[in-house]
């Protein structure tokens, strides 16, 4: 069977021998993916990794890395792009487009896992929209739709694929639609069954727990879950059993959490041995890992809601806030403009190298901060971008798009090539960043606005 598996991929290749290719060095997670004969369905923390010199709008493309009896392929995040790897030696790999993707722009931050040599496609943001379609790559090289009983908002921020039992979990945000009054408010846990199709709501995520946006997160399967961090602890969330454990392995927590500047890079579980990598050092590390490393905690997972026999009171509160609702968001909806204009304005100046309006408020606060030796936090670059009420993906969106701009023209207009804005990650919570701006760029940049 993989002698016939593997024909056909060669088959196809060579109908494709006209396909993009990028040869790039080796190192030894790709090495290690390359050569395994395992499938590992889903590789995490991938959101900042950067294989060869693709573009996705003004960003560099983002990869993620699917590993299956077929082979290692790169996925291009939001693009349906998908490369395969067709060759290795020791000190390169190459990397081949095997897919006809023509359209991209609404699978940005999407679920991408492999089950049974297929992979999928799951959700995604784009075109102002948070979707919750099911896509398989076919046979013919094409990404193809499944019907599934009911779509929810996903996106990867945080989930577990479970392989054995052919499983998918993830967790609704509470969101309001963009361009619909359609909203949700609580933070759901789904269950997705691969096989059948279909979505299950078990309940929503106890509040004890910070489930948005991780610092990193790792599938376990031999464990029946997923490893993530909490603020400065680790927890394993188990989700078929609706429990939550701590990891009171010191060694191991201090290993994952890491030193201020390193961040795990390309993690993923192996015949029961966790295998990771940091950005800054791309030596491939491994240890064991077992129930014995973590203590129950006292509380659940997620709160499983009884309310069979409250519908009808749902019914009549909902239809007395009805009439609420649609006044109080008519009243926002002035507000709602002025704040999606700015935000337009801002995320269109996409070709003139001139610093508009916003970019010079953002950079004289920068300088005025980083000449009294302090910094920009998240919330106060969210309120100058006009994007403090967005979504929390939204506000990250644009806030990278809105430095890698400023950074751009600042290095086009003073022929530089340095970073303006520079991200510092904060001391208090390696979560989040601080932004600064050194004295000898803003002494440029002072002097140029003179």
């Amino acid at each position: 069977m993989k002698i016939k598996i593997t024909a056909f991929w060669i088959f196809l290749l060579s109908l494709s021998a006209n396909s993009q290719s990028y040869s790039i060095p080796s190192n030894p997670t790709l090495n290690y993916l390359y050569n395994t004969k395992n499938e590992i369905g889903t590789i995490s923390n991938t959101r900042d990794l950067n294989l060869f010199p693709l573009i996705t709008g003004n960003n560099k493309a983002r990869f993620k890395l699917i590993k299956n009896e077929v082979g290692l392929f790169a996925l291009i995040d939001g693009t349906g792009q998908v490369y395969k790897a067709t060759y290795q030696d020791q000190t390169k790999m190459t990397f081949t487009r095997i897919d006809s993707t023509r359209f991209f722009g609404n699978t940005f931050e999407s679920i991408n896992f492999s089950h049974k040599g297929t992979i999928y496609n799951f959700g995604g943001y784009g075109f102002w929209n948070m979707n919750g379609l099911l896509s398989h790559f076919s046979n013919n090289l094409e990404w193809n739709i499944d019907k599934i009983n009911k779509t929810y908002f996903t996106t990867n921020q945080f989930y577990s694929y479970q392989p054995k039992e052919s499983k998918l979990y993830f967790v609704e945000y509470p969101r309001v639609s963009e361009f619909t009054f359609d909203k949700t408010n609580k933070t759901l846990l789904i269950e997705f069954d691969i096989i059948k199709k279909e979505n299950k709501v078990l309940g929503t995520i106890n509040k004890k727990l910070t489930v948005s946006n991780p610092y990193f997160k790792i599938d376990l399967p031999s464990l029946n879950g997923l490893i993530a961090s909490d603020n400065n602890d680790i927890f394993l969330y188990n989700f078929s059993a609706n429990k939550v454990f701590k990891l009171i392995n010191s060694k191991i927590k201090d290993e994952l959490i890491g030193k201020a500047g390193a961040e795990l890079q390309t993690t993923f579980e192996d015949q029961g041995k966790v295998y990771y990598s940091f950005n800054n050092d791309t030596t491939l590390r491994t240890f064991i890992i077992s129930m014995n490393d973590f203590k129950e905690e006292p509380y659940p997972l997620y709160i499983i809601e009884h309310n069979e026999n409250f519908t009808w009171v749902i019914i009549i509160i909902l239809s007395i806030l009805t009439c609420l609702i649609i006044i109080i968001i008519k009243r926002k909806q002035k507000k709602t403009s002025a704040i999606n204009t700015k935000e337009q304005t801002y995320t269109n100046d996409l070709n003139n190298n001139e610093f508009n309006t916003i970019e010079k408020i953002l950079i004289d606060k920068l300088i005025e901060k980083s000449n009294n030796d302090s910094h920009l936090i998240v919330e106060e670059l969210n309120t100058i971008l006009g994007i403090k009420k967005k979504a929390i993906e939204i506000q990250k969106r644009v806030r990278n798009e809105a430095i890698h701009r400023i950074n751009h023209k600042f290095n086009v207009n003073f022929n530089r090539e340095t970073t303006f804005i520079e991200r510092i990650r904060s001391i208090d919570d390696k979560r989040y960043f601080n932004y600064v701006i050194n004295k000898e760029n803003a002494k440029i940049y002072t002097e140029y606005s003179k």
